[in-house]
């Protein structure tokens, strides 16, 4: 009978494949039923088959080991465990060792399974339970006679193709016709139809009449001139004016209303204060101006202390207090003594370090010289970080021994610095600041363990 076939329960009767349940602590974590014959492989390593986070386990343990032919339970000290084969009853490895039926496979004792072996392995808390059981086969894909399948002639709709067909035609026939229709390029604005002209120049809309402008300007300077208090007269005077002199320009009121508003705004915020008192040109000239007032009061407060006085335009010198002194003016400042004030030249002594990479540790597809391409070129950012930090402690020295996870992407993950005696926390940060943008080659059998040791020294 073929390994093809089935057996009334639905499975097949071809080579057998395990079925390997994981209990860890009284609870099932992993359950799995083989597609294939091969070696399975237990342990916290991530490349692991089953891959289980546990004290007891080691990084990686072929428990189940396959030749090709035949399959092998391997088991090391510390491991317990109860096996029954071929039908028998089940015996735990010290009686099979009794038995005979122990044997060394690598540098671990073995047991030879069958086809109807089934058992449990016990190591710490993790409990292996496993068995052998055939392989389903997959079911047949049904397939349509030839006469119920058609063919494709039948399939087609008659009717929709048929529509389909002339709105086609239809289509194409448009499309020509328009393309071999001459294009007539307009010269003018006329030759365009009028619906175009209003998308291309739309109306403009129409501006009020000259005098309608004048006549707005005036009552606005009115209403203006109406908001400041002034003399009843000097209004009454203005008014009789404006009658006798008809309607105003529009020219004339524009200038007015900008004059009505500048002053407005000359009376309010920064301009008020730097405006005029009336009296000179602006605040500043009505506070330092000679008899303004500020001056005197300015004199009046130093007036008190020696050798202080207020200059006045008329080239007025001496102090008030007593004392003696004179005017000094901006060209007349120097320095006077025996020696001489220089700003100096100010120098800074180079200071370089030394990084110096040793052999790194590597667990996984990357080889030590891919990961040593790619640390030599950030080699001289690393020394930086030295450098930066030997500024302040010459005598700062050491080895750090950087250890990282190389993803699948290439990127950089879990850094940790370990065996430092290196005494310095800015170095390690900056060093880890840089560590992150790393980018190494794409590992093809997952992630990359790497401890990087390097030595830095000062140099000179």
């Amino acid at each position: 009978m073929s390994a093809s076939k089935q057996t009334e329960d639905g499975e097949g009767t071809g080579p057998k494949v395990l079925r390997i349940g994981i209990v860890q602590k009284g609870k099932i974590v992993d359950e799995r039923e083989l597609k294939k014959r091969e070696t399975v492989s237990l342990g916290t390593h991530e490349k692991a088959m089953f891959s289980v986070a546990s004290d007891a386990l080691p990084k990686s343990f072929d428990l189940f080991d396959y030749d090709g032919k035949d399959y092998f339970l391997r088991f090391s000290s510390g491991m317990e465990g109860r096996i029954q084969l071929d039908g028998t009853s089940a015996a735990d490895f010290n009686q099979l060792k009794q038995q005979n039926k122990i044997i060394k496979r690598g540098d671990s004792d073995a047991v030879k399974l069958t086809d109807a072996s089934r058992g449990k392995v016990v190591i710490g808390d993790i409990t292996v339970l496993f068995q052998f059981k055939a392989l389903q086969s997959s079911p047949a894909i049904p397939v349509l006679p030839a006469e119920i399948k058609g063919s494709l002639l039948q399939n087609i709709d008659g009717q929709f193709t048929a529509i389909f067909v002339l709105v086609a035609i239809f289509e194409i026939s448009l499309v020509a016709y328009a393309r071999n229709q001459p294009y007539i390029e307009p010269t003018s604005i006329e030759q365009i139809d009028q619906s175009f002209q209003r998308l291309i120049m739309p109306d403009r809309a129409p501006e009020p009449p000259k005098e309608e402008l004048a006549e707005a300007g005036a009552e606005k300077g009115k209403d203006e001139n109406k908001e400041k208090p002034k003399d009843e007269n000097k209004d009454t005077g203005k008014k009789a004016k404006a009658k006798d002199t008809g309607p105003v320009d529009a020219e004339a009121a524009a200038r007015a209303r900008k004059e009505a508003i500048s002053k407005a705004v000359a009376g309010k915020g920064l301009l008020k204060v730097l405006g005029s008192n009336g009296k000179s040109d602006g605040a500043l000239n009505d506070v330092f101006a000679e008899g303004g007032g500020a001056v005197g009061s300015l004199g009046d407060a130093f007036s008190g202390i020696q050798g202080v006085d207020i200059a006045s335009s008329g080239g007025q010198t001496g102090t008030r207090g007593g004392g003696s002194g004179t005017g000094v003016g901006i060209g007349d400042l120097s320095t006077e003594g025996g020696g001489s004030v220089n700003s100096g030249t100010k120098t800074e002594t180079a200071v370089r370090g030394d990084a110096r990479a040793e052999a790194p540790e590597v667990d996984g597809e990357l080889s030590q010289a891919e990961i040593s391409g790619v640390m030599k070129r950030n080699l001289k950012a690393l020394r930086d970080c030295y450098e930066s930090a030997l500024k302040r402690d010459r005598t700062l020295s050491g080895k750090v021994v950087i250890r990282f996870e190389i993803l699948e992407d290439g990127r950089t993950a879990n850094i940790e610095f370990e065996d430092s005696s290196l005494k310095s926390a800015d170095v390690v940060s900056c060093i880890k600041g840089r560590a992150k943008y790393w980018r190494f080659p794409k590992p093809e059998g997952g992630s990359v363990f790497v401890a990087y040791p390097i030595v830095f020294t000062p140099a000179g």
